[in-house]
């Protein structure tokens, strides 16, 4: 019996054994696989920043260039305001220059002129103010 009883110790130490050698096995494989896909992943993340930093770049100018624009058309919207108001002040002088004239003689009309001349003066004098304004906010 106690033969017997060696020898079935013997045959499950034998395949205890050869089971805890294929476990071994299997997790070298395993560890082989794992170093292998963290190469794999490494390279690929690689890649992936190398294709993403001249998108990230060209977005950013995209968005300086959008902002310049805004600010531009913030420029543009100031001057046209700007224009339209001269413009409404000028039809009020016209008004008034018209009504002027006709209400006056010829004594009246070469002080009229002196009007007109002034009108257009300060007209000219502030279309040349707004390009300068301009010229200072694109800068």
């Amino acid at each position: 019996m106690n033969d017997t009883l060696l020898i079935f110790l013997s045959f499950g130490f034998f395949i205890m054994v050869l089971g805890i050698l294929a476990a071994v096995g299997f997790l070298v494989y395993a560890i082989m696989e794992i170093r292998r896909v963290a190469v794999v992943l490494e390279e690929f993340l690689k890649r992936t920043e190398a294709n993403t930093s001249p998108v990230l770049a060209e977005t950013e100018q995209t968005m300086r260039s959008i902002r310049k624009i805004s600010d531009d058309v913030g420029s543009v919207t100031d001057n046209v305001k700007d224009i339209s108001d001269a413009a409404r002040e000028l039809a009020v002088n016209l008004r008034a220059l018209g009504f002027l004239a006709n209400a006056a003689g010829s004594g009246v009309t070469t002080m009229v002129s002196g009007v007109k001349a002034g009108i257009t003066a300060a007209f000219f004098t502030m279309i040349k103010e707004i390009k300068e304004r301009r010229t200072h906010h694109e800068k």
